[in-house]
């Protein structure tokens, strides 16, 4: 009797849980995500790959010149066009402006953090009425290393997909117009946009045949497209005017095919690059909670067999994002991109799969409630007389529900928990880079080296350029410094061929890597025969370059006057280098040898 008193207070308990606006945590999750951040200040750590090395730069620039109309942005690569270096969400753009890099980028992440969990809680409330599945869904979805430079084209796609279900049910009207306006401006077209209106422009279609009205939908739908537009204005002149002013290098891009049914079984089950969804374990029991809730699908009311079809929906377009992945890097599709010129030979149409880090868990809290009923608490019971219905209350309770719920989230909780950003800075905090081995913000960028060598060379950075070898320019150009070489995904064709002929002798003594330059070329850096296309070679790698065989005068011509080296020319009078120091700091990942270029006769 005392244990059955216990259970019914615990399976109220959880209802009352279950029925409480759970949403408040996020609060106290966004409280215990951030507190390593602000405790280790810019000792903090985040991945430097493709995000502190190159995207972050577009911000830094964009908000540089904020409202002084400038076109061509000078630091890097000669100048590449501000079109061609539109940040993911524009909407953060003043923050760079007014804030120094580290403020502004930490309360770009805080924004994008909120975002995901508060977008996520909601359209799982509103897609099931559970608090818990909410809390759950949305607890996993913000831990995920989604990189905040992406804006909301990740973080954002459960809060699109909210304002579509409040659109769809004539709820809320004026709050998701708000939020489609914060999507569409912290999101990128070319990144998730056209994937979120292209499911929303097919849902339409399918109203349309079932002779379904909703002039909410469609008012939605024109909504984003009008943000997109406004804010990819430049975009839309260039392709369908031709108004751009420059050929890009990405003219010059080779696809390449991958193994078909390799691929889509790896991205089926690991997504692919930025999109990381760790839903791998989530699988089995996806399928098994579809199996067994298909085998009640005669008994089940309305309202539940319709998430049970959504569910069923949802697992096909999952599997299908992947078949198309796989089919857009099968070698055809590979040969006809290659035969085409602009925006056809380098649009990623296959980046649907950024659909994967929210849809997979989507999916999971739906057969949740598919298998559990209309909501999580509807057919919670009590204990009754007699072992049969004692077992089916307890089976059925809010208690085994919620036990179930975390026995099923575990595996994944532990690979979110193992790759957050979250748990890569409590060990940071905890043993530091010694032991840890991670970059640091601080380490990375090594303000304090590149002052140093701002006095060493006693000019102003604006009156030189400067060229950097086996390390990452970025440093450089978010001190203030020029430079002749970068990282970008769309700068001129023209200074690529330039370029590359003060490192044409190089490439030749590495297929690898003068495949890598001349078929794909982003990275524009001074790529060589001795260390390939490394760039993150620091201090502690003790690089020596030997027998170099770079055209100096080439790079003169570009304007270069000084080489920040990661490792000692041998060779640099050879090559018309004048040594003018070894500089490091005791925090900096770098350690740099500095050369001037000579003049040539």
């Amino acid at each position: 009797m005392k244990q059955k008193i216990i259970f019914r207070k615990m399976n109220h308990m959880v209802l009352a849980a279950d029925r409480f606006p759970l949403w408040i945590i996020g609060f106290v999750m966004m409280a215990v995500n951030f507190f390593p951040f602000l405790k280790l200040g810019k000792g903090c750590v985040f991945p430097y790959h493709d995000q502190l090395d190159e995207t972050l730069l577009t911000y830094a620039l964009n908000g540089k010149y904020l409202g002084t109309g400038v076109k061509v942005f000078p630091e890097l690569l000669g100048g590449v066009n501000a079109s061609g270096m539109q940040p993911a969400a524009v909407l953060f753009v003043p923050l760079y402006h007014f804030l120094d890099m580290y403020s502004a980028f930490l309360i770009q992440y805080s924004v994008v953090f909120a975002a995901a969990f508060f977008g996520m809680y909601f359209c799982v409330k509103e897609m099931t009425g559970s608090s818990i599945l909410s809390l759950a869904a949305g607890g996993c979805f913000c831990m995920l290393p989604t990189p905040p430079v992406y804006g909301l084209s990740i973080a954002g796609v459960p809060l699109a997909f909210y304002c579509f279900l409040c659109l769809y049910r004539k709820k809320n009207i004026v709050v998701s117009g708000l939020l489609l306006l914060l999507f569409g401006l912290t999101s990128h077209l070319v990144l998730i946009g056209y994937v979120i209106l292209g499911f929303w422009g097919l849902a339409l279609i399918w109203m349309l045949v079932g002779r379904q009205r909703n002039k909410w939908l469609w008012l939605g739908f024109v909504w984003l497209i009008g943000i997109y537009v406004t804010v990819n204005r430049n975009l839309f002149l260039e392709l369908f005017l031709g108004q751009g002013s420059y050929v890009s290098h990405r003219e010059e891009m080779v696809n390449y095919a991958l193994p078909m049914w390799e691929t889509i079984c790896n991205v089926f089950l690991n997504s692919a690059q930025h999109a990381e969804s760790l839903h791998k374990y989530l699988i089995p029991p996806i399928l098994l909670m579809l199996f067994l809730a298909g085998l009640q699908l005669k008994k089940m009311e309305p309202e539940r067999k319709r998430r049970y079809i959504a569910a069923a929906a949802g697992i096909v377009i999952l599997a299908g994002i992947a078949l198309f992945y796989g089919m857009c890097k099968s070698q055809p599709v590979v040969d006809f991109k290659n035969h085409q010129t602009g925006f056809l030979r380098y649009f990623q149409l296959e980046r649907v799969y950024w659909l994967y880090p929210a849809g997979w868990i989507l999916e999971f809290v739906l057969c949740c409630s598919s298998l559990w009923g209309d909501d999580f608490s509807q057919n919670s019971q009590e204990p009754e007389d007699g072992a049969k219905k004692n077992l089916h209350g307890i089976i059925s309770s809010l208690p085994v529900k919620s036990l179930v719920l975390c026995i099923l989230l575990y595996p994944t909780l532990q690979e979110i928990k193992e790759n957050s950003y979250f748990y890569m800075n409590v060990n940071q905090l905890n043993n530091g880079s010694g032991i840890t081995g991670y970059i640091s913000w601080e380490s990375y960028y090594a303000e304090e080296l590149m002052q140093q060598l701002e006095e060493a060379i006693g000019r102003g950075p604006e009156t030189y350029k400067v060229a950097h070898l086996g390390m990452s320019p970025a440093p450089a150009l978010m001190h203030g410094f020029y430079t002749v070489d970068g990282y970008s995904n769309n700068y001129p064709l023209e200074y690529k061929h330039r370029f590359r002929q003060a490192i044409a002798k190089e490439l030749e003594k590495s297929e690898q890597t003068r495949l890598y330059f001349d078929e794909w070329g982003s990275r524009c850096y001074l790529f060589n025969g001795a260390t390939g296309n490394a760039w993150m070679l620091g201090k502690a790698h003790n690089v020596v370059y030997e027998q170099l065989e770079f055209d100096w005068k080439a790079l003169e011509e570009l304007g270069c006057e000084y080489l920040f080296s990661c490792g000692e020319i041998l060779n640099a009078e050879e090559l018309g280098l004048r040594f003018m120091g070894y500089y490091e700091t005791e925090t900096s990942y770098w350690g740099i040898w500095l050369y001037e270029a000579a003049a040539y006769e």
